[in-house]
């Protein structure tokens, strides 16, 4: 009992602290004064997301009372407050492996896992939404199939594999569990790994946004309808990789870290299949605005916004190369390159 009250308190204590911490930030202020709606099947709510976002983490709190009463080993947020203690006591005392990876662990969690509750509620919104929509307006599949495309179909599909994706990945950032093998072995401590991912997420996005440029769409319209419905499904296609491959890493995938390595579908023919297929969706995604500035002689624009999505493309890439580099740190990815010797595209790079 004694064992469970340290590691379950320690714990707390830092998720309460993170709690206040991200309630008096601009930033987060404002996504959690959104109002969702969820209207369909006889279903008419509306409510706050910061109802959701306090349900979630309560639900994890109560959550962890039968984690650490089975949990034997010292939880991060123990091994923390005891160096922190260690620190206070001795100021020559130098920090462990195993202390430094759960200060650098808890960085990644309080980073990504408010992001994502976030994300998800909001995707919990928009999937119910265009489910309801979808089939309110089922008859217009069988009188018109390119307006139910743009209108719902398109929609539905793309909040379902944006639902699952940010679903698993806000499992991934709350639960590690040894018996699962998703335990943390290690975090990369570089900057600009840290660097190349943090500019990719809120808030710093915003400001990289700004210095970069973004004129990305998700849902671009081509003139001929034939060619606007194969080249979105195209976009679905590979969203639905993108999100596939977060699925198959199951409870093993975060960002900046290495928690053990995966080699099934799609990872079993190449080392990065979420970022090629996402960054294949985005030049479709830009590739409207990239004719239009040809057609209409704007080649200055046109350089514009081929630089910009030519250097999202490189920080993806980057990302790409310095996880790889963390990661073969570990004799089992070491192993995975030599079995998958293609980063991108198979049999070609």
């Amino acid at each position: 009992m004694k064992n469970f009250l340290k590691n379950y308190l320690s714990t707390i204590l830092f998720i309460i602290i993170a709690y206040i911490f991200f309630s008096n930030i601009t930033f987060y202020q404002n996504f959690l004064i959104k109002d969702i709606h969820i209207l369909s099947f006889g279903i008419n709510l509306k409510f706050n997301s910061k109802i959701i976002y306090d349900i979630i983490i309560i639900l994890y709190i109560i959550l962890l009372i039968p984690f650490y009463l089975k949990y034997k080993e010292k939880s991060k947020a123990r091994i923390i407050i005891k160096y922190f203690y260690k620190k206070f006591k001795d100021k020559n005392y130098k920090i462990k492996k195993k202390e430094k990876i759960s200060i650098l662990a808890w960085l990644v969690k309080l980073f990504f896992a408010p992001l994502m509750i976030i994300w998800l509620t909001i995707h919990i919104s928009n999937t119910l939404n265009s489910i309801y929509a979808s089939y309110n307006d089922i008859a217009l599949l069988k009188t018109n199939f390119y307006t139910f495309f743009n209108t719902h179909l398109f929609w539905l599909i793309l909040s379902l594999i944006l639902f699952f994706d940010v679903l698993f990945f806000t499992l991934w950032y709350l639960i590690e569990v040894p018996k699962l093998k998703n335990t943390i072995k290690s975090v990369d401590i570089t900057f600009f790994w840290w660097f190349v991912v943090l500019i990719c997420y809120p808030p710093f996005n915003t400001y990289s946004t700004q210095l970069i440029w973004w004129y990305s769409n998700e849902f671009p319209k081509f003139t001929n309808e034939y060619i606007h419905i194969i080249l979105n499904s195209i976009i679905l296609i590979l969203m639905w990789i993108y999100s596939w491959a977060s699925i198959s890493l199951w409870l093993k995938a975060s960002n900046l870290t290495n928690r053990w390595i995966i080699s099934k579908w799609p990872y079993k023919y190449i080392r990065h299949p979420a970022y090629i297929s996402k960054n294949l969706a985005w030049w479709i995604w830009w590739l409207p605005l990239l004719i239009w500035n040809i057609t209409s002689w704007q080649y200055k624009s046109f350089i514009i916004v081929l630089f910009s999505i030519s250097v999202w493309s490189l920080i993806y890439y980057y990302r790409a190369i310095t996880e790889e580099k963390h990661l073969s740190k570990d004799k089992d990815y070491l192993k995975y390159k030599e079995k998958v010797k293609y980063k991108f595209i198979p049999k070609i790079y």
